[in-house]
């Protein structure tokens, strides 16, 4: 399924659910996600895309954009813990740090000061997520939850910002969340520890969830 917006085609996927009404929401990678009960006939929800086109389309378009690869030129602005941060090269050997919000890596071109930049936000991830990841789990603990300490794995996923196994105590988190607010980052860990709790997404998790972290559904939103 697609619709035109402006000359240009966007694509749908639609997926037949026990919904009550046509839902629609843009995915993190961009792409355009309908929910709809079997009965709801394809002219009605085609009508619903062309109706609404003004308004999804931009949408996609601007959330395609900030996926568009960084450029690591020097004096390039880049996304971190929700602020932007400068990119400064060194000609001299230098370690890659962190000053106010100047990255100063070693480089002499940008594949250089894109390595420079991955080793170095991979580490930060790593410690920061191994950090949020005791505090959570020691927030549930301390509101008398009975939850493992999960074992975190980090990856670079395109539809989703965490995932929960909770026969095996794992959950995955996106390296991506290290774009936006740390609010959002602690969001996304109390969702997935309340997974532990509640697999789905019930009225019962939510009323965990939101009594775990309040602000959820103010940093949620900035994720959606």
């Amino acid at each position: 399924m697609e619709f035109t917006y402006e000359g240009k085609s966007y694509p749908v996927i639609l997926e037949r659910k026990r919904v009550k009404n046509i839902n629609l929401h843009i995915r993190t990678d961009g792409s355009i996600y309908v929910s709809a009960a079997p009965r709801v006939p394809e002219h009605v929800i085609q009508a619903f895309l062309e109706k609404n086109a003004a308004r999804i389309a931009p949408a996609s378009n601007r959330v395609r954009e900030k996926r568009r690869r960084p450029e690591f030129t020097d004096g390039a602005s880049l996304p971190w813990l929700g602020e932007p941060i400068t990119l400064r090269w060194s000609d001299k050997p230098c370690p890659t740090s962190l000053g106010g919000s100047t990255l100063t890596v070693f480089a002499r071109d940008p594949a250089e000061a894109e390595y420079a930049f991955t080793q170095w936000r991979n580490a930060a991830c790593i410690a920061l997520f191994r950090q949020l990841n005791t505090e959570t789990h020691d927030a549930f603990v301390s509101a008398g939850y009975s939850v493992p300490l999960a074992r975190i794995e980090i990856k670079n996923m395109t539809s989703r910002w965490g995932s929960c196994t909770a026969r095996t105590g794992r959950i995955s988190m996106n390296i991506r969340l290290m774009q936006y607010p740390l609010g959002c980052i602690r969001g996304v860990f109390f969702h997935e520890y309340t997974h532990f709790l509640h697999m789905d997404h019930s009225a019962a998790f939510y009323a965990v969830l939101r009594r775990m972290y309040p602000p959820y559904d103010r940093y949620d939103a900035l994720l959606k």
